[in-house]
């Protein structure tokens, strides 16, 4: 069996003195001498994983598909039962199916699989370390445990953003958001006979540019559900561009337009005015296409805003230190590598990442596991493998404690949290000193450019180095 994700080390060579130092903060790494002048630090992988977050469909995935491989999965939900937004939906699209039984087959996997442990309600207290090496401490009903982790699967989702402020919401009765017609129809049939849905609602303008790219779909499915539980419905979809990415979506589009469902574009400079008084009585619309202006009655009218980040986003990245967008959405390293994120071992699926429909959060959530299966698969990995180009990186940071003054500006500068503050115990006391987490560090020397004294060092890439490589190069 494989051992716990601490990484083992030759006690002689371990370069932290552990005495009275946090478990949390040591850096127990494993340091061979391969050559003069080149020391590799080893690390000795866990099998465990742990998967955080509402359990939609990207957790989902994930947490089965690293069951599949036999790889030990811990499912932290911080809600009492496994669904996340996919349990507020009525159905999906396009296939019309149940949310329920896709949350009623994982929680029979869940109950079944020996590789699955699914914990309710858990808050998460603090996690550190990383690859091959995360202790995350939580609490679940209420009960404080401790995991250790060779990977993280980050799918806590996003949410719907409330459309207060936009198109009378609240001033007047039958002016619903998505969600809250989800959950008519998940009490029964919503018996409306003219029902407007408008698009873009707080989306694609200068506070959030971006498209959810779901919002659409939802509607159209909605519309077309109307009309088929109400014989003389009508609905209309206003909209400034009908997003439906995909020949799949794209069918479904022209389903709906055979089906009867009116589609009218308006101009984002001339948006739709609400009239009523107690409750909605009619829309009034510029057809974009057109220049007409129409006003259509209405008794229920449908707001389609966009997905946001999760209220628990900040924290969760602070928490094991990813970066977020300017939206507030978990940032890849780069879309050629769209589950990974700057720390290794931590991967971001679903709409945590950014919004995406039910069946990309699916796929992602399997790409996550993959990355993650492929990390756990191995006993032992290279610090220098943990590289952000091609091949392996060309080295590491390496300190002086000699003369490390213990002043920190290494460790508040390194993007990637791969520099400690930690305890030298000598004669009459102890002193503080920087220390490198090498399988953390990416070589970037932000660390070398603050050091004050020249204690920070990166040998691989030094004055000297370079001189010799570039006089190599011409000689």
């Amino acid at each position: 069996p494989r051992l716990p994700a601490v990484v083992y080390a030759n006690l002689s060579h371990l370069c932290v003195e552990a005495e009275r130092i946090d478990l949390l903060e040591a850096v127990l790494l494993h340091e061979v001498e391969k050559e003069p002048g080149s020391i590799e630090a080893w690390a000795n992988l866990a099998s465990v994983q742990v998967s955080l977050g509402k359990l939609d469909d990207a957790l989902d995935a994930a947490a089965t598909a690293l069951a599949r491989c036999g790889i030990d999965v811990r499912v932290l939900e911080r809600g009492a039962q496994p669904g996340g937004m996919l349990g507020l939906v009525s159905r999906s699209y396009p296939d019309n199916a149940d949310p329920s039984e896709k949350i009623a087959a994982f929680r029979d996997v869940a109950a079944s699989d020996p590789h699955i442990t699914f914990h309710p309600r858990a808050k998460i207290m603090s996690a550190r370390g990383y690859a091959g090496n995360f202790t995350v401490h939580f609490t679940t009903d209420g009960e404080e445990l401790q995991v250790n982790a060779g990977a993280v699967i980050i799918a806590t989702g996003g949410r719907v953003l409330p459309p207060k402020g936009y198109y009378r919401y609240g001033e007047i009765q039958e002016i619903v958001s998505q969600i809250e017609l989800e959950a008519r129809f998940r009490k029964g049939p919503v018996k409306k006979e003219n029902v407007l849905f408008i698009q873009c609602v707080g989306a694609r303008c200068e506070e959030r540019p971006y498209c959810s790219t779901i919002c659409c779909p939802a509607s159209i499915k909605n519309a077309m559900r109307i009309m088929d539980e109400n014989e003389n419905a009508r609905a209309w979809i206003l909209h400034r561009d009908i997003m439906m990415p995909g020949t799949t979506l794209e069918a479904y589009y022209k389903k709906a337009m055979e089906r009867g469902v009116r589609f009218i574009r308006y101009a984002e400079s001339d948006q739709p005015s609400i009239l009523g008084d107690g409750a909605v009585e009619a829309v009034e619309v510029r057809d974009d296409v057109t220049g007409d202006t129409r006003t259509i009655p209405a008794d229920l009218v449908v707001l389609s805003t966009p997905l946001i980040a999760g209220t628990d986003a900040a924290a969760i990245g602070d928490l094991f230190g990813i970066q977020r967008d300017k939206y507030g959405f978990f940032r890849e390293i780069y879309p050629l590598h769209p589950v990974e994120t700057r720390i290794d071992g931590v991967y971001i699926c679903g709409s945590a990442r950014w919004p995406v429909s039910s069946e990309q959060a699916m796929v992602q959530g399997e790409a996550a596991a993959m990355k993650a299966a492929v990390l756990a698969g191995r006993q032992t990995v290279r610090a220098s493998e943990f590289s952000r180009v091609p091949g392996p990186k060309f080295g590491h940071a390496r300190v002086n404690e000699d003369t490390c003054s213990g002043c920190g500006n290494c460790a508040a500068v390194c993007p990637f949290d791969a520099i400690r503050l930690q305890r030298r115990n000598e004669a009459g006391g102890y002193r503080m000193v920087s220390r490198v987490i090498k399988v953390r560090c990416k070589a970037c020397g932000n660390c070398l450019s603050v050091c004050p004294n020249g204690s920070m060092q990166m040998p691989e890439m030094n004055t000297k180095s370079l001189y010799g490589m570039v006089g190599k190069a011409f000689s």
